[in-house]
């Protein structure tokens, strides 16, 4: 019996082994009972717990699949962000400016460059293309001594500089008509959180975008004493050195700003920038380039700075917080004395829009038509007043209040000293007016004390020496001879009138630190 079924019991175990071998080779779960760890070292491989490759690829493909979707409904953001590069990019410019200066009395004369970025846009008020940037950029640099660089690599030099320092603002004409040409936008109509894209050239590294939003406006910036019109955009979009004169974008591709300066403890960007309104400068290329200089309107007062009006001080007027202007002083014969205003008078509107601070205020009256009359509210003994100045020149208005201005003491040698005193001819042709510059006067002009020399006090727009000099710079030294007294430059100056050539030496004081430059005039 054991040897008939032998055959039979064979066959059986044949056929299971076939079966269980089958099993093994498909890598049934149920079978294979091999630990991970064995099967690696014995190299046969074995099912895992885990979910296997192909199901993991399954699961990624859900993934993208769900991100795609998700970035269909984002994608046309990301689109408009790159037709606004490349719609405004071949208007950027990168800007490399020669100069010439002196650090201080030890050093020779340097001759360096500074570069910057800038834009080409189309004139308003007269014919061409012009390149917006900022006059820190170029100041002190010749056109011929400027390289304007295109997208394409090609470098051109500008027919003509202008510049307006007060607002930190230059405008150079080209003499070629054929190229692109950015838009202007409206920076009244900015809110804050839009989005704006920064362009221009940082580090040197050219046509760079970088993305942010308006983080605020109305900006005034201590640091930046020299300038005088500050209404600054700031963004978080990165602004780094040579940035200074590109232009700030929105996502319709216009120009609502130029780009100028940051906030930094380390020189680098730390994303907070600060960008001039493309209004304040359209304005004032409009006058530059139709005028050859800026025209500001004025209403003859002083105004208290932000330190000086604060909360308690409105309260103590009446006033829910500290808003509008507070006028310290109205001089007399002034536009703003024959409009009824006061000392003590809080300004809260001009020409019917609501006046947030003094920077806001001088804006807008320096940007109103000279001789039009405009209405002003203002609070005065906690009620509302209506009164309407006719806006004034400011030259005209700084020079009508000489009388009543603040003497300093001992004030023979530090008067304003008019360069027509020392020789008719020399008014004619410099337009300067000097004062001696000593300990004193310099505290009382806010400069540094250990400036000495003649300060210019005032410089007819018509001057040669006024596309270079201006306001608050010290003249040090005329033609290799030093300068101590506003006289002895005033008869130094004076060989400007014998068609002699001068090379002039002054200081000038740039955020904080004395920049000693040389210049020559024709």
């Amino acid at each position: 019996m054991a040897r008939s079924s032998s055959p039979l019991l064979l066959a059986l175990i044949l056929v299971t082994g076939a079966l269980f071998g089958v099993l093994l080779d498909r890598g049934s779960p149920y079978l294979a009972a091999q630990s991970p760890r064995d099967a690696q070292h014995s190299g046969t491989v074995s099912a895992s717990p885990n979910p296997s490759a192909a199901a993991r690829g399954a699961s990624e493909d859900v993934l993208y699949a769900q991100l795609a979707q998700q970035y269909a409904q984002f994608e046309p953001v990301n689109r408009t962000f790159a037709m606004v590069a490349r719609v405004v990019s071949p208007a950027v410019v990168h800007i490399v400016a020669q100069k010439t200066g002196r650090i201080d009395e030890t050093t020779k004369v340097r001759h360096y460059e500074e570069t910057g970025s800038g834009v080409i846009v189309r004139g308003e008020k007269a014919k061409g293309l012009f390149v917006l940037t900022n006059n820190h950029v170029v100041e002190g640099a010749s056109a011929s001594k400027i390289n304007i660089f295109l997208q394409d690599g090609r470098a051109i030099h500008p027919d003509q500089v202008w510049a307006d320092p007060k607002a930190d603002i230059a405008v150079m004409t080209l003499s070629r008509d054929d190229l692109p040409a950015a838009r202007f936008g409206n920076s009244d109509e900015l809110n804050v959180g839009d989005w704006v894209l920064a362009m221009g050239s940082p580090f040197g590294l050219l046509h760079s975008v970088s993305q942010g939003i308006i983080s605020a406006r109305g900006r005034h910036m201590e640091e930046l004493q020299d300038v005088e019109n500050q209404d600054f955009l700031q963004t978080d979009a990165a602004i780094n050195p040579g940035n200074s004169g590109g232009p700030l974008v929105n996502m319709k591709g216009e120009v609502i700003g130029i780009n100028n300066s940051i906030a930094s403890n380390g020189g680098g960007n730390e994303g907070v920038g600060f960008s001039i309104p493309i209004n304040l400068a359209r304005w004032i290329m409009n006058q530059l380039v139709t005028k050859g200089r800026v025209t500001r309107g004025a209403m003859g007062i002083d105004l208290h700075t932000e330190g000086e009006f604060k909360s308690d001080d409105a309260i103590a007027l009446g006033l829910d917080r500290a808003r509008g202007a507070w006028v310290k002083n109205v001089h007399s014969g002034s536009p703003a004395s024959a409009a009824g205003i006061r000392d003590g008078d809080v300004i809260l509107k001009f020409a019917g829009i609501d006046v947030i601070d003094l920077n806001q205020l001088i804006n807008m009256v320096s940007m109103a038509p000279i001789g039009q009359s405009a209405e002003l509210e203002v609070w005065r003994a906690k009620n509302r007043l209506t009164l309407k100045v006719t806006v004034g020149d400011r030259e005209r208005t700084i020079a009508a209040r000489g009388n009543d201005a603040p003497t300093p003491p001992h004030s023979n040698d530090r008067k304003p000293r008019a360069m027509d005193r020392a020789t008719g001819a020399v008014s004619e042709v410099i337009g300067v007016e000097l004062q001696t510059l000593d300990a004193p006067a310099a505290r009382q002009l806010g400069l540094p004390t250990t400036m000495k020399g003649a300060v210019i006090i005032r410089i007819d727009p018509n001057s040669p020496l006024a596309q270079v000099l201006r306001p608050l710079d010290v003249i040090y030294e005329v033609n290799g001879k030093g300068i101590g007294t506003a006289e002895e430059a005033a008869r130094a100056l004076a060989a400007r009138a014998a068609k002699e050539n001068l090379l002039v030496g002054y200081d000038r004081v740039v955020k904080g630190a004395i920049e000693r430059r040389t210049v020559q005039v024709p």
